[in-house]
């Protein structure tokens, strides 16, 4: 017998050894071993031998398709993460539950409407702090709803078909997914794509559904339909555009809601509530 098949039996041989003795060996009294986790040892055992002699590779079996990684990480700005982000979404073919601090970045709400449209089922929470794109996804008003005024819902998260997660740091907008130090993490795992969803019912049995799509914007507080003859309510909420080109809605009662001139300026609007305000995307102004 050559050395080196004295070597390669020798090193089956402690193998062996060391294998035997963890599968009979306690964990103190009355703690034996599961006997069927013995049984799958022993057969994994006897079939690395077998492999191990005939000079195969020994594989370990995975569920997971070909070429999937179980995690993957991405980084902006080195990498674009709303490719990222719409490749995923157009992947769906049964659902998309979604938690989003902001929702703004146009391709991927185009994604979500198109998901919609091939008959996925898509649902969407939104945080009303935040500036939200609700009239580019007109469409699917009916399955978006706002958290409850309150703390942040600062989640930047969404499942897949219930087996894929998708989180990470980057907001659902054009400068988080592209131009600020961000990250995305999708795992491939549905008992963490479960986990998600498990919360997310819970966020959502208690948002607000959003007003009908026709209803979103109020334009003017003094306008009347000329069809019916009637005067339509006076919608005292003021919407403005600051400098910084921010949308921030002013209500009755806060300080700075008299400087607001509604016939200067453009791409002011009048609001009859500030679930309308919020579902356009306008948030708060912070002057109280």
């Amino acid at each position: 017998m050559k050395r080196s098949d004295r070597d390669d039996l020798r090193a089956i041989d402690n193998v062996r050894y060391v294998l035997y003795s963890f599968l009979h060996e306690d964990d103190g009294p009355g703690k034996s071993r599961p006997v069927r986790i013995q049984e799958e040892l022993r057969m994994a055992f006897r079939l690395s031998l077998v492999l191990a002699l005939l000079g195969l590779p020994v594989l370990l079996a995975s569920p997971r398709p070909a070429g999937a990684e179980p995690v993957e990480i991405y980084y902006a700005p080195v990498e674009n993460l709303e490719h990222v982000d719409v490749e995923l979404l157009r992947s769906a073919r049964a659902k998309i539950d979604m938690a989003a601090y902001s929702l703004t970045d146009w391709p991927v709400v185009d994604a979500l409407v198109d998901a919609h449209r091939r008959g996925v089922a898509v649902r969407i929470v939104l945080d009303p702090s935040q500036q939200q794109a609700v009239d580019r996804m007109r469409e699917i008003t009916g399955d978006i709803r706002m958290k409850a005024p309150g703390p942040y819902m600062h989640l930047k998260s969404y499942s897949v078909d219930g087996r894929i997660l998708r989180s990470g740091s980057a907001n659902l907008s054009a400068s988080g997914l592209k131009q600020q130090d961000n990250d995305v993490i999708i795992l491939h795992e549905a008992s963490a794509a479960r986990a998600f969803e498990d919360r997310f019912e819970r966020i959502w049995a208690v948002a607000k559904p959003l007003p009908a799509p026709g209803n979103l914007l109020a334009r003017s507080g003094r306008a009347t339909d000329a069809k019916a003859g009637a005067a339509a309510p006076r919608c005292a909420i003021k919407g403005n555009v600051n400098r910084n080109g921010e949308r921030i809605y002013h209500v009755p009662g806060d300080r700075t809601y008299d400087r607001v001139q509604m016939d200067k300026g453009r791409d002011k609007r009048w609001f009859c509530s500030e679930e309308q305000a919020v579902a356009a995307g306008w948030r708060k102004a912070g002057t109280w």
